[in-house]
């Protein structure tokens, strides 16, 4: 018999109403994506993240950016790790405290694209206005809905008429198409 699967959005309606144990149960999700990307040396940290991403997803739920249960884990885990980037990057700036840190591989390649961005400059923005026109229209009306418009996934979906799983594919194969006109690895 499989175990029955946690209702998270009663979680985080149950936390919004003052539940500390729906808190507990939050915190120990977030903490399991923090292990999934590997940020143990940060653990000292974690109940500052962990606190940063509860006040993300309560700030969401109220504007009503978190409709979609089963979609819920997976939003968790972008936010947890978007938090966790942020919290290196603010970490790494010179003149804090606590800038030495330590060589991440995320914040490494955040600094890689940052570079690449200030050395080729306007070129890019060409490269990249010339690589959204030679997508295929409906890749190029995913994409310019969910990056430029700040659609989420669902909400491309029916506003496009298409199935979400179609969504997904299509961003997917845009942003692939993209980095292969801008001469970007993949």
């Amino acid at each position: 018999m499989e175990p029955a699967r946690e209702d998270w959005l009663a979680t985080l309606d149950e936390l919004i109403a003052g539940d500390a144990v729906a808190f507990a149960r939050l915190a120990d999700l977030i903490q399991g994506h923090l292990a999934r990307l590997r940020a143990y040396d940060l653990r000292d940290s974690w109940q500052d993240l962990v606190q940063e991403v509860v006040v993300a997803l309560i700030r969401a739920r109220q504007r009503g950016s978190i409709r979609e249960p089963r979609a819920f884990v997976s939003y968790v885990g972008t936010v947890t790790r978007n938090k966790l980037y942020d919290w290196m990057q603010a970490r790494r700036r010179p003149g804090n405290a606590d800038s030495s840190g330590e060589p991440e591989a995320a914040a490494e390649s955040v600094e890689a694209a940052r570079e690449q961005i200030e050395r080729r400059g306007p070129d890019m923005l060409l490269d990249l206005e010339r690589g959204l026109l030679r997508l295929a229209e409906k890749q190029r009306r995913v994409l310019a809905s969910i990056y430029l418009e700040g659609h989420t996934y669902e909400e491309t979906s029916k506003r496009l008429g298409m199935p979400l799983g179609t969504v997904n594919r299509l961003q997917r194969e845009g942003l692939r198409a993209l980095r292969g006109h801008m001469g970007v690895e993949n």
